[in-house]
């Protein structure tokens, strides 16, 4: 134990508490099925305004609050845009 510990440069004891954890498994992944529930609430929201990708997900994530439900990332939203817009991420690259 000592050799590995120095090999790692941890502490023997880090290594020993480490070795008696139960093995983490990754966490979950994308889910598409978890979009088809959002896919209605970006309708109602760009059906009434004429938001971009960001503010809609603001708009979104500020429903989802406060009916006690997890905030959603913005690329999240971007995909359901795609569902009902033309989507295109804009052109950052310097010209000249």
């Amino acid at each position: 134990m000592k050799r590995v510990a120095e090999a790692l440069t941890v502490s023997r004891f880090r290594l020993a508490e480490r070795l008696k954890e139960p093995a983490q498994g990754r966490p979950p992944r994308y889910s598409k099925a978890e979009d088809e529930v959002l896919l209605p609430l970006i309708r109602d929201i760009i059906n009434h305004l004429t938001y971009g990708d960001r503010r809609v997900c603001a708009v979104l994530n500020r429903s989802l609050r406060q009916e006690g439900h997890a905030s959603v990332n913005h690329k999240r939203v971007y995909r359901g845009l795609c569902a009902f817009t033309a989507c295109f991420w804009p052109d950052t690259r310097a010209t000249g």
